[in-house]
């Protein structure tokens, strides 16, 4: 008879979570570079938005304002009406500059960091951040598009919840039955888009270690590895949810600083943008090592499946 093969124990509830924290302080040169880069990126864009977005918001307020006190057939109403446009659109390209970064620069850091994040948690030695740069820029496409595919289904989703909201106003003159299961509809489909965007983040994850799999084969191929373990999902968006929660404070800390110390509010900010990144680079090291279960999950799965079929009648397996 030959020996049983003796399997490692199945990883527990929270270990995805542990791992996020065991692999950045295991593979420091790897994540350190990762952590500063998303804290930069997030000290300029908060940096933007304080010194070009709010003061440009504050001055289209102030001309709306100014609008509706004039008198249309005033002399200065013309000109108030030219100031407000020309704020109006200053501050729309300055948002939209802002969006554009956010999500084209985060997006490569992201990805980079999901690369770092595979290497540390797979390979055997521990990897260098030239290897791991090799390897993001083999295949780099396949996770860009990825992300791309899963934006585009998140802004599909939330598109059709602010349709269905919108069809609330309309509803409140007909049937409260039809309002309420409206009112039901968004709930269902606002936590379906929660659930929506952890599969799109698994799908990137998806792509960095199966090359083969990019854009809508990605997220199918993460839809399936999550059926099983949705618990753990769920325990990922309440775990990253409540340290985005616990960072806030340190951003509110650094606002009501800066007018009565600047010193204790830069400090303060330079915390708040290093806490982010941190968060950041636990989120996507947590998410690499949950794919990780899924998949080891799957393929015993699938193991157990292919030799329940190839026994014959007699009890003697057939070949594979």
């Amino acid at each position: 008879m030959p020996a049983a093969v003796t399997r490692p124990p199945p990883p527990g509830f929270f270990t995805f979570l542990k791992h996020g924290v065991l692999l950045p302080a295991r593979h420091g040169r790897l994540f350190l570079p990762l952590l500063a880069l998303t804290a930069a990126l997030a000290a300029g864009l908060l940096l933007a938005n304080s010194l070009a977005v709010q003061p440009l918001a504050a001055a289209v307020l102030l001309d709306a304002n100014a609008i509706s006190r004039a008198h249309p057939a005033s002399a200065s109403y013309p000109g108030l009406v030219r100031t407000l446009n020309r704020d109006l659109r200053r501050l729309l390209l300055d948002v939209g500059a802002c969006l554009l970064a956010a999500l084209l620069a985060g997006s490569a850091i992201k990805i980079a960091t999901v690369y770092a994040a595979v290497a540390a948690f797979s390979a055997p030695e521990r990897p260098t951040a030239s290897a791991v740069l090799a390897g993001a820029r083999a295949n780099f496409l396949g996770p860009a598009l990825t992300v791309a595919f899963g934006y585009a289904l998140e802004v599909a989703c939330a598109a059709a919840i602010v349709a269905l909201a919108a069809l609330t106003v309309y509803l409140l003159d007909y049937s409260l039955l039809l309002l309420f299961l409206d009112a039901l509809l968004v709930l269902l489909a606002s936590l379906f888009l929660v659930y929506l965007t952890v599969v799109c983040a698994v799908a990137v994850v998806v792509s960095a270690a199966e090359p083969d799999r990019r854009g809508p084969a990605a997220v199918s191929r993460a839809w399936r590895l999550m059926q099983r373990k949705n618990a753990q999902a769920v325990l990922y968006v309440v775990a990253t949810c409540a340290l985005g929660a616990a960072v806030s404070p340190m951003y509110t800390l650094a606002l009501r600083r800066w007018p009565k110390s600047a010193w204790t509010g830069v400090a303060a900010g330079v915390a708040y943008v290093l806490l982010l990144g941190a968060v950041e680079v636990f989120s996507v090291a947590a998410l690499t090592a949950y794919y990780f279960e899924c998949r080891e999950s799957k393929e015993e799965e699938d193991e157990m499946a292919r030799h329940r079929y190839a026994k014959l009648p007699n009890g003697d397996e057939a070949n594979i």
